[in-house]
């Protein structure tokens, strides 16, 4: 299984080859939150129609053919969502690829700690809300 980070968008994750099994991937999932929160790049471009305070997972997939040529999920790995003009790209084209979402929550007493609401989703449907906190971040070397 691979995390790959969007170059535009820094909430942004393309998983490649994500691991069977619900469990293994939930706990890769919380590591690379972790991972992401404790990193400089929390502030960046905010995807259309999302909100700005969250981190969005994705399966590599999906094709499109068009002026653009062959785009997917993996399209925004390097480009930005085209939302307008004859031919659009934007993420949401790909909600059947969606993995899991996960929005913070404002906790202000402990910098140190990550909490947030993790939605779960199986082809674009949503099955489940986890809610995360005290979740102690790690600083990266």
């Amino acid at each position: 299984m691979e995390f790959i980070p969007s170059k535009i968008y820094s909430n942004l994750y393309i998983v490649k080859n994500p691991v069977k099994g619900r469990e293994k991937l939930y706990q890769a999932i919380l590591y690379k939150i972790k991972e992401h929160s404790s990193s400089k790049h929390l502030k960046g471009k905010k995807l259309s129609y999302t909100r700005e305070n969250a981190i969005y997972f994705y399966e590599y997939g999906g094709r499109t053919f068009g002026f653009i040529g062959e785009a997917g999920t993996g399209y925004f790995i390097d480009h930005e969502e085209d939302l307008g003009g004859f031919v659009s790209e934007e993420l949401g084209m790909y909600r059947d690829y969606r993995i899991t979402e996960f929005y913070y929550i404002n906790t202000t007493e402990q910098a140190d700690k990550v909490c947030g609401e993790l939605n779960w989703f199986e082809e674009g449907i949503f099955i489940k809300k986890d809610t995360i906190c005290n979740l102690k971040t790690y600083k990266l070397n």
